[in-house]
């Protein structure tokens, strides 16, 4: 048995790695499409939820093809810290990884709402993380 909060790698060929980076591009553009409309409170919490998942799936495809591995565990700190480990122009990737993931219990599992100026800096920072799986 593991101990509690380690981290689980997985290897990951290039394939699999551009999916996960076609996977987090439509989070992404679906996360600004339904931030950009005149719509209720509600759909804030939506569009960073879907940035969770595509900073996830950015994060697994940099690492996937940089490494040719990815973290897999529950605790998403790993992803970052793998992140970390990665030489890439923009050493803020991690930090940008986590701020988007400290949102996840809250948009995804509470009935609290986020506000649409805080979702749209949480989309933005997803965004990044997929700009530079798309360079790659």
């Amino acid at each position: 048995m593991s101990p509690r909060g380690s981290s689980r790698v997985s290897s990951c060929t290039p394939a699999e790695a551009r999916a996960r980076r076609e996977q987090a591009k439509a989070f992404i553009d679906v996360a600004e499409m339904v931030l950009g409309d005149p719509a209720p409170q509600t759909h804030a919490n939506v569009a960073v939820a879907l940035a969770v998942l595509a900073a996830i799936a950015a994060t697994d495809a940099i690492c996937g093809l940089r490494l040719g591995r990815y973290s897999r565990g529950q605790d998403h700190d790993s992803a970052a810290a793998l992140l970390e480990t990665v030489d890439l122009p923009d050493s803020t990737l991690p930090a940008k990884l986590r701020r988007v993931l400290a949102s996840k219990d809250n948009v995804h599992y509470s009935p609290r709402l986020i506000s649409k100026t805080n979702a749209q800096a949480l989309v933005r920072q997803a965004r990044v993380l997929v700009d530079a799986a798309e360079r790659l």
